[in-house]
């Protein structure tokens, strides 16, 4: 594989498969915005290992394709490794680490030589598949509003690098997770990009899966749905693994 660019960035796949949902109902109510952000950018709190599986559909004019996506992937309280597949063919290298500093540093890897179609040709960039916007400055707290009957909160972040626009979360006022992220050019109205997150469901050992995501621009559409997520905690005593394990074979 070649090194791609280091991106200062958080997992969205990632993330938003497996929000932790060690959040009671409420327990975020009455924290400032601040507080808040603080909350829902903490890194994963417990030793883990799993596979999620699903499939990619990208609609665009004429144009209509399908595709496949596993993701094999470790968490630590500190760090994060995984593999995303495309189509069992092109493989993409992701790894985040976070320090002292509010932004994690995170690095992904391209294949060494991408056969079509690669994430680019479902409508998805490197860095679409980070969860880079919950990290963004904070520049504002717009009013609470109803998002797929939750109560949200709304914060406006900035990129930071200059220029670079803005983005408008829709977080799960009492619990924490992101249901609805758009993405604005700078000074503009209208957002450019729009992500939907659906179907957040209750996983075992109090983490979260979210069932389908979607992610919409000018003139085209993707929609990727999770057939399969499988998270298993790792034992305190056990050695720290060097790689991803094989997942289980699923029981059809």
């Amino acid at each position: 594989m070649r090194r791609g660019s280091t991106l200062w960035l958080a997992g969205f796949l990632l993330f938003s498969l497996t929000v932790e949902g060690v959040r009671a109902e409420g327990e975020l109510t009455g924290l400032s915005p601040e507080q808040f952000l603080a909350e829902v950018r903490q890194p994963f709190r417990q030793d883990a290992w799993g596979e999620i599986t699903g499939r990619l559909t990208y609609v665009k004019g004429e144009v209509y394709q399908k595709g496949t996506v596993r993701i094999r992937l470790t968490f630590s309280e500190t760090s994060l490794h995984a593999q995303v597949v495309i189509n069992e063919k092109n493989v993409y290298g992701y790894e985040q680490k976070h320090g002292e500093g509010e932004i994690p540093e995170t690095v992904f890897d391209l294949p060494e030589k991408e056969e079509p179609p690669g994430l680019a040709d479902y409508g998805v960039q490197p860095e679409d598949i980070t969860f880079a916007f919950i990290y963004w400055r904070f520049v504002r707290e717009l009013p609470t509003e109803t998002f797929r009957q939750r109560d949200c909160r709304v914060f406006e972040l900035r990129h930071p690098g200059e220029g670079k626009g803005t983005v408008r979360v829709w977080f799960d006022a009492s619990r924490g997770f992101p249901l609805q992220a758009q993405w604005f050019q700078p000074d503009a109205t209208e957002p450019w990009r729009t992500l939907e997150l659906k179907g957040a469901k209750k996983h075992a050992n109090d983490l979260w899966f979210v069932k389908e995501m979607r992610l919409e621009g000018a003139e085209w559409k993707t929609q990727v749905i999770f057939d399969h997520v499988e998270i298993n905690p790792v034992e305190k005593d056990a050695p720290e693994p060097t790689a991803l394990p094989e997942a289980k074979e699923r029981a059809e």
